[in-house]
């Protein structure tokens, strides 16, 4: 089975599991062979409100990026999740989940549901328009009976049965926009989405120009804006890449890339940065879903303007850059020092410090391990009571300090680490930890 085809029937199984009511919108046949890019779910209304939460867990479960997600014209949800093949190339997978037409899954619900999506879309492609031919000839006079139901013209309802019934859809495509003024339900406007920019900046060059291009055919799904700053329009743009630009750059939203690096590993750092940045994003918009339910004083804590003063009422100092938010549920006594790299979907405990190991060592002094001085915390590291981690030492991808530990050493990913670096695990953990960082950089 394609890496796709794997993803989608994890997400369907997932919400099984959550006990979300659902129907495929197309040919589920398809899913033991592959996945198409996207695939449109319809879901009962009354589960909208657990989808964020769902698809948050189910990317974190399979180690997936969630790079998108939006709330569809108040109708649904649109997310997506990506992950690389054993080449390192970025795999996509959109998945749209909207409010079903009726409940069930009868041959009729299941054509009204996804004709009603194609409308109100304003397409409708070869697989879907075949998909509902099939639905027709299970049940031609229960699909026409709910047909008449949705739009009440006579007209509309001889045009959808001639074009289901001869599978001839070119005159029903034509006329999709009076189809949808004549649908007798809630018509949402459609709202176009939003598109992330990203501008190419810094030295101007030929090997500027084609990683452009070759960053623009591999993330192509995304459907991001990509030019270069040769007229000025660098400051309108969401994220920077800056060719030959400072090594020590350190900004949110944006990276520096080496003139003198490789296109491949300069590739891999420039889609790594972007998939970043786009996490994170999500992450920042939804953080009750992705990250966690934080009471008022950590979301006081991590915020710009006011986060100084929560930190001393909280007896707390953050001075760590925080890309996205933390989950801090009990946010007392927690110390974060200043250069400290934290990962999404953190978790830290109260009375948890990480920093130097030496106070007299600056964040530049020279070191071996990950080149600084301080601490790296990966992605969904959880971090007990009273833990330290001090020093140059990288907490790996998932990994789990227990309470009142000491860590001043490498824990590898999805280990546990307890006492004074007593790392449980390490043996099977470190395989995986060192087949995650030779295919890409958990943190940017």
């Amino acid at each position: 089975m394609e890496e796709r085809g794997y993803v989608a029937e994890a997400l369907l199984e997932r919400m099984r599991e959550g006990g979300v009511a659902f129907r495929l919108i197309g040919d589920a046949s398809a899913f033991p062979e592959s996945a198409p890019p996207e695939i449109d779910i319809a879901v009962a209304r009354a589960s909208l409100p657990e989808l964020p939460r769902l698809l948050a867990r189910f990317a974190q479960e399979f180690d997936l990026r969630l790079v998108e997600l939006e709330r569809s014209a108040r109708r649904g949800w649109r997310a997506t999740f990506v992950w690389s093949d054993e080449l390192g190339r970025p795999r996509f997978l959109a998945a749209r989940l909207f409010v079903g037409a009726e409940e069930g899954a009868s041959a009729d619900a299941l054509f009204i549901c996804g004709l009603v999506d194609s409308v109100e879309q304003g397409a409708l492609p070869l697989d879907r328009a075949s998909w509902l031919s099939g639905l027709w000839r299970e049940a031609p006079q229960e699909t026409t009976a709910l047909v008449q139901r949705y739009w009440r013209d006579e007209a509309h309802a001889r045009l959808i049965a001639q074009a289901a019934r001869h599978g001839n859809w070119l005159a029903l495509r034509a006329r999709l926009a009076e189809l949808r003024r004549g649908l007798r339900r809630v018509r949402w406007p459609r709202l176009p989405r939003r598109r992330v920019s990203v501008v190419f900046t810094g030295r101007e060059s030929v090997q500027r120009t084609n990683l452009m291009t070759h960053v623009q055919g591999r993330l192509a799904p995304l459907g991001l804006d990509l030019f270069e700053d040769r007229a000025g329009g660098a400051h309108g743009a969401d994220f920077r890449i800056v060719f030959d630009g400072p090594p020590d750059l350190d900004h949110p939203d944006a990276i520096a890339i080496a003139r003198d690096l490789p296109l491949p590993s300069a590739l891999a750092q420039v889609e790594g940065a972007i998939l970043r940045w786009m996490e994170c994003r999500v992450e920042r918009r939804f953080p009750d879903a992705v990250v966690g339910a934080n009471p008022l004083g950590a979301r006081l804590l991590q915020a710009p303007l006011v986060g100084r003063l929560a930190a001393i009422v909280l007896n707390c100092r953050i001075e760590g850059r925080l890309r996205s938010p933390v989950l801090m549920p009990v946010p007392f006594g927690i110390v974060v020092e200043r250069g400290v790299r934290i990962g999404s979907r953190v978790t830290l405990m109260h009375q948890v410090t990480i920093g130097r190991k030496h106070v007299s060592r600056t964040d530049r002094a020279p070191v071996s391990g990950n080149g600084g001085a301080l601490p790296v915390i990966e992605d969904n590291v959880y971090i007990g009571p009273g833990a330290k981690v001090l020093g140059p030492v990288r907490i790996g991808r998932g990994a789990t300090v227990g309470a009142n530990a000491v860590v001043t050493r490498d824990v590898p990913s999805h280990c546990t680490v307890v006492g004074a670096n007593r790392i449980l695990g390490v043996e099977p953990a470190s395989v995986v930890a060192a087949r995650r960082r030779e295919e890409e950089a958990t943190l940017s």
